[in-house]
């Protein structure tokens, strides 16, 4: 589902066709939720934390004035989760006003490298519609023609989420957007007409 990884692997393996076929989401899962302006949960760190990101949101107290929620890591023991069961995360993530979502590239550059791809994650917000906040990966730019993230101020992340927060209405009409155009490219029943299409070229 990663776009550079098929075309590197072509270029280590031409003898081998790759096929790009971009992630996909269960649509039917994720409400819209309410208005921005009516939701509890001011900023959710959807997934893996930006290490960099998340403590400049920490030691700014950020926590202290808005409802902020993400992953706590557990020795030996990987991730709590905040959620434990999956339809109280998708409850939850229906009531979140921002959800921040970096490609893993950025979070873990050393770990997956230069690959920046579009994830289940970014779908989830969308479908949800919450302001994105972060860094959108070029695949979601040229599937729907658009960057449906606010880009993040690495330099002072505190003052862009408060002031995204004390208008909220600016930001209503770009939700109700990416909601509309998740629901046209996310599914994965429109990815399966295509996997069929480059399974038949192969019989």
């Amino acid at each position: 589902t990663a776009s550079d990884a098929a075309k590197e692997m072509a270029r280590r393996l031409p003898q081998i066709r790759f096929v790009h076929i971009p992630e996909g989401i269960a649509v039917e899962d994720y409400t819209e939720g309410e208005a921005l302006s009516k939701r509890s949960i001011d900023v959710f760190e959807l997934g893996d934390k930006h290490n960099y990101f998340h403590k400049k949101l920490i030691d700014s107290r950020l926590s202290e004035r808005y409802r902020l929620v993400y992953h706590i890591p557990m020795k030996r023991k990987g991730l709590q989760l905040v959620f434990e069961q999956w339809g109280t995360f998708t409850q939850k993530i229906a009531d979140t006003k921002i959800t921040v979502s970096f490609p893993r590239c950025m979070r873990d550059p050393r770990g997956i490298g230069c690959v920046d791809t579009l994830t289940m994650r970014y779908w989830e917000g969308m479908l949800s519609r919450c302001i994105i906040l972060g860094h959108c990966p070029q695949e979601l730019i040229d599937m729907i023609g658009y960057n449906p993230v606010v880009e993040a101020d690495f330099v002072d992340p505190c003052q862009q989420i408060e002031h995204i927060l004390q208008h909220l209405l600016d930001y209503q009409p770009l939700v109700d957007k990416n909601r509309a155009t998740a629901c046209r490219h996310a599914p994965w029943k429109r990815r399966i007409p295509i996997i069929f299409e480059e399974i038949e070229k192969l019989i």
